[in-house]
């Protein structure tokens, strides 16, 4: 049995599982992220564009830490813990205001790590467990679980 390409009874792509993007799918079926009772709303994907904490990988990691200013380390996991983890961000991000309101000093740069992307790097700062807070300066000068 042959079909023309010309038959009205041929498929549509949609109709076969092609010509559909997968942000039209997300867009109709969003994800959402709810953390407890108060319903505050988990976006680590709005993170990345507009955070007081930028997100680095291991490329960049050079950049950041050998710099003579004091740097704030959040290593975090999107998944595990989740809502431990956004708590722990939105807590750096208001320090992290606060300081820069101060307007008579300059804020700590403050950067985060994903510890399930960026593996080799948190095993290079020796960070197994998420949240978890470094203050670095040349080297770890304390760490906070």
């Amino acid at each position: 049995m042959v079909v023309e390409e010309e038959d009205p009874d041929w498929p549509v792509d949609t109709d076969v599982g092609w010509g559909i993007k997968a942000s039209e799918y997300f867009d109709t079926h969003p994800i959402k992220n709810v953390v407890g009772e108060d319903g505050t709303v988990i976006d680590w994907e709005g993170e990345i564009d507009d955070s007081w904490v930028k997100e680095i990988n291991c490329l960049e990691w050079e950049s950041f830490a050998f710099h003579p200013s004091p740097l704030v380390v959040l290593v975090f996991e999107r998944y595990k813990r989740a809502s431990d983890n956004w708590k722990t961000l939105k807590e750096l991000e208001k320090a992290i205001k606060v300081y820069w309101d101060a307007k008579d000093r300059l804020p700590p740069r403050a950067v985060k790590i994903d510890l399930n992307i960026e593996t080799d790097l948190a095993y290079a700062l020796k960070a197994k467990e998420c949240p978890q807070i470094l203050f670095y300066g040349n080297r770890i000068l304390y760490r906070e679980k």
